[in-house]
């Protein structure tokens, strides 16, 4: 049998140049693929309806929740198990107290929280596939919850295709935890992208507002209490309530001056709102 005979040097420097070439075009398919940017989904929210679309593609997506209402509203995602629907959700929601928990086979998932009437708060979270319950749980003015005067849409999210899309790049990381956010490094003037996760058991928010000049927090819980006259903040959105291990990426843009992160989730003990449990926290912008 004749021995094998070595390559001639330019089949070897083919083949060099094929599987550089390769491995090259590995290398920008995988780094096309880490540039897809989230899907886009607008909701708009009205006295008091939402209208977005009934079905969307799931995994990471970019909420954009446009308020055209002369009141607070906010997108409150609730994930339904298998075999629960929406209808079943809220014929249940409407014999609740706004205190009682929900039942174990509804799930909370963060999306933006309530800016300012007449602005926008943007939210990139995730949505698993399955059946959802879209709502808004605001209370003003009259601390009657938006969702039961009828402010609820379903939505189905089916599973994404193709290339996964790739996560904001952050520079301020959230923990929240019962009842605290721990946010490191500290904020600071200008533009910022938070990566907002729930460490806790429980489900938490974040509700940002900026203080009016000369304000103070306990102004701001005050005014909560009857909802009368104006308010002694302007609302600048933040993440709605999060289920445990949850993780969202919020844009901030703060100007010098005072502001609040609260948290109004009923408490899985007592019912009382958490910032009753002193989960609320002011810091300074200078």
């Amino acid at each position: 049998m004749p021995a094998p005979r070595p390559l001639p040097l330019v089949l070897l420097a083919a083949l060099a140049a094929c599987g550089g070439a390769a491995d090259q075009k590995a290398a920008t398919d995988k780094a096309a693929q880490a540039s897809v940017a989230p899907p886009l989904i607008t909701v708009t929210a009205k006295d008091f309806a939402f209208e977005m679309p009934d079905t969307v593609t799931g995994g990471l997506v970019t909420v954009k929740l446009v308020n055209q209402g002369p009141e607070l509203h906010h997108v409150q995602f609730l994930k339904l198990d298998d075999g629960h629907t929406y209808a079943v959700m809220m014929e249940g929601m409407k014999k609740m107290k706004p205190t009682d928990p929900p039942p174990p086979w509804v799930h909370d998932v963060a999306g933006p929280n309530a800016p300012v009437p007449g602005g926008t708060s943007t939210l990139t979270t995730t949505l698993a596939p399955g059946n959802y319950a879209v709502v808004c749980f605001v209370d003003t003015p009259d601390h009657v919850p938006h969702l039961m005067k009828g402010m609820a849409h379903p939505l189905t999210v089916v599973a994404p295709t193709g290339a996964p899309a790739a996560a904001p790049a952050s520079d301020v990381a959230v923990t929240m935890t019962d009842y605290a956010w721990d946010v490191a490094p500290a904020l600071t003037k200008g533009a910022h992208v938070l990566k907002v996760k729930n460490a806790a058991a429980q489900s938490h928010e974040m509700f940002i507002v900026k203080l009016d000049e000369g304000k103070t927090a306990d102004d701001l819980v005050k005014w909560a209490e009857t909802y009368k006259g104006k308010p002694p903040a302007t609302p600048l959105g933040g993440i709605s309530a999060m289920g445990a291990g949850g993780e969202a990426y919020l844009s901030l843009d703060l100007a010098p001056g005072n502001y609040v992160f609260l948290c109004f989730v009923p408490d899985a003990k007592d019912g009382k709102p958490h910032l009753m449990h002193g989960m609320m926290k002011t810091f300074t912008i200078s």
